[in-house]
């Protein structure tokens, strides 16, 4: 099992209709095997940021999921609310080092 946390920098203005966009992403996500939780969140420190937090199973239902249509459609018009590529930061809990 791994998570996934996904930084998603929203252009000004753009953030209520990001949500809107996200939602059904958000709501099929969560009902996919393998699929353990899904959820979108603003960034309480850091204006119009969201934090896209996943965690899957395992890679191959991470990869079916890159191919459903909730995904292919939110990937598709990601462009059109954000101005840069959103940054992934993946971690598998197992391998986690505490100081």
């Amino acid at each position: 099992m791994f998570k996934l946390i996904v930084v998603v920098q929203v252009k000004i203005g753009k953030a209520a209709e990001f949500e809107e966009m996200v939602q059904p992403l958000v709501e099929n996500s969560r009902k996919e095997k393998g699929n353990k939780s899904y959820d979108v969140l603003p960034d309480v420190l850091h204006q119009n940021c969201y934090l896209i937090l996943e965690t899957w199973e395992n890679d191959k239902v991470l990869e079916n999921h890159k191919l459903t249509r909730h995904y292919l459609d939110f990937e598709e018009s990601l462009n059109e609310y954000t101005s840069t590529p959103p940054t992934v930061y993946r971690v598998e809990p197992d391998d986690v080092c505490l100081f």
